[in-house]
This record gives structure tokens, C-alpha cells and sequence, in this order.
């Protein structure tokens, strides 16, 4: 131990200011008028006591850097964040600086991996995609292969759905909610937007782009191509606000229109049945009568 008192704390020779933590402050002196502070301190080694450099002191974690004092506190290998939507008590908090990354998939990441690191949250997307990939190949080759498409003459069209018609079908609601990519890639597909891998591929870098509001903006003119192969007419505004507020909600409903307009019934997983056509023509007159 090394004891100092009544001056300002100095660091001894053998170690940096930074590696002497305070044990004991405050102890007075009975016998005096004059309050004798005495300050106890002893060595030890960042390296067992802190993980995160702070910028000029160290913590186990980048949330016990600020120490009370906030976002002055918080440098280093550390970052104040106050735009991820998880931040405590919507103040912001420090957290590892390479945690605090863009909007959309930044917060994602940081939210599943927190202080992992960023080997562990591109692991993460990498798995991801890797597994989209191998359900798209098997939707591909089990599903899309044995679709029909739209036809352009004497189809009888199919009654335009609700925005929430994917809800009444649990497994398109279910592979819109998970494979969404893949489901857009079918429907550009059998409307001859562009073929599934294109589209499955451009839908998936649009939907997790950290530009929102550009992907509504290319989804909505994509949309309108294949109400327009399914003969329905809805304006540019409106498409564009139901992509603004519920895309997936509206991709379900389109590939309820798209199905109903090909005769196919998908179901999980990657299993399909396909009506004749002279069935489905029947079906989707039946369906434009009664509703």
C-alpha cells in the first residue's frame, strides 16, 4: 500500500495514473480542528480489473464508463449512443463503438449481438443470408418451377384482395413474415416482372437496406407492374402508402392475387398444387360474382 495525505494523489514511479484505483477516502483526524483527509490506495492491473478503455480510464463494460457524468465520459473503445430505439430510459448509453451503427439493420445488430463485436454480427447476417439462400434454392426448384404464368389473353381475373387478407392464410402469412424475398421473387415471376432469382435477390438487398423510404419507392413501381398484369387498377399514391406503412402486408396480398390468378395453392414447406386451368378460370368467375 501507498499512503498520501493532505496533497493532491500522484501516481508513484512504478505505475500510470490511471492504474491506482481509490479504495477508501474521508478518514478525519478526531484530535484536530483541521479535517485530514487520507487517501488508500492500491495497485493493480487493468488488464484484471478492466476490459473497455474509456479514454483516459478504464471499466469492466462501456455502460459503467459514464459513471454518472454521461456522454463525456464515454470515449475510447466506447460511443454514446442515443439513436438506437434500445437505449435505457431514451437518453442514449455508452456502448461499444462499433456497435453503434446505422438505422434499420445497425439497430437490429446491435440489439442481437450487442457487445459481441462485429465478427459476431457479420457472422450473424452471413448465416442469415446463407439460410435464405438455401430455402430460396428449394423454393425454387419445388415450387416456382411448377408454376404457370398470368396469361395475357382469355384470363377471367381474380378478385382483388384486402390488405390484410394474408392473415385469413397461415402459411402465406408465415413465409411472408420470414422469407419475404423469396415470396416477391415468385409473384415478379409468374407476372413476368423479372425472373425469381433477379427479383429474389434485388427484394433482399432492398429489404434490408438502411434506406427505407428508396426501397418503398422501387417496391411501389414493381407493385404497380403486377397489378397491371393482374388487370387491377390502383394509383401510384396509394400502393405507395400501403408499402409506406405495411409492406409485408401487401406482398401477402399480392401473392394471394397472384396464386388465386394462376390456380396455385402453396403451402409450407415448398409444397404446391396447381388446378387445371379451366378450373381456375371457373373458380375465379365464381369468386368476381359472389364478392
Amino acid at each position: 500500500f501507498w499512503l498520501k495525505v493532505a496533497r493532491p494523489l500522484a501516481s508513484p514511479p512504478c505505475a500510470p495514473a490511471h492504474q491506482w484505483n481509490i479504495l477508501q477516502t474521508g478518514m478525519a483526524s478526531r484530535s484536530s480542528a483541521a479535517c485530514i483527509t487520507v487517501m488508500v490506495v492500491a495497485w493493480r492491473s487493468p488488464l484484471a480489473a478492466a476490459i473497455v478503455d474509456c479514454g483516459g480510464h478504464y471499466a469492466e463494460e462501456c455502460n459503467g464508463c459514464p459513471q454518472g457524468n454521461g456522454e463525456v465520459w464515454c470515449n475510447g473503445d466506447c460511443a454514446w449512443d442515443t439513436g438506437s430505439v434500445f437505449s435505457r430510459n431514451g437518453a442514449g448509453e455508452c456502448r461499444r463503438a462499433h456497435t453503434v451503427l446505422t438505422p434499420m439493420v445497425g439497430k437490429t445488430l446491435d440489439h442481437l449481438f450487442g457487445n459481441m463485436g462485429p465478427w459476431a454480427a457479420f457472422a450473424g447476417s452471413l448465416t442469415f443470408a446463407f439460410t435464405m439462400l438455401v430455402y430460396a434454392s428449394t423454393y425454387k426448384s419445388q415450387v416456382v418451377n411448377n408454376l404457370p404464368l398470368v396469361p395475357r389473353n382469355f384470363n377471367i381475373q381474380s378478385r382483388e384482395r384486402g390488405l390484410f387478407s394474408c392473415f385469413k392464410d397461415p402459411h402465406t402469412c408465415a413465409q411472408t413474415a420470414f422469407c419475404m424475398p423469396v415470396v416477391l421473387g415468385k409473384n415478379y415471376y409468374a407476372t413476368e416482372v423479372m425472373g425469381f432469382w433477379p427479383g429474389c435477390i434485388f427484394s433482399y438487398c432492398m429489404t434490408f437496406s438502411p434506406f427505407y423510404l428508396v426501397s418503398v419507392f422501387v417496391r411501389t413501381a414493381l407493385a404497380l407492374k403486377v397489378q397491371e398484369r393482374l388487370g387491377f387498377r390502383n394509383g401510384f399514391m396509394s400502393t405507395c402508402c400501403l408499402n409506406l406503412c405495411c409492406m409485408p402486408c401487401d406482398v401477402g396480398r399480392e401473392s394471394l392475387e397472384v396464386d388465386a390468378e394462376i390456380g396455385a395453392e402453396i403451402t409450407c414447406c415448398c409444397n404446391v398444387y396447381v388446378a387445371p386451368r379451366i378450373v381456375t378460370e371457373v373458380d375465379n368467375a365464381k369468386s368476381r360474382l359472389c364478392h
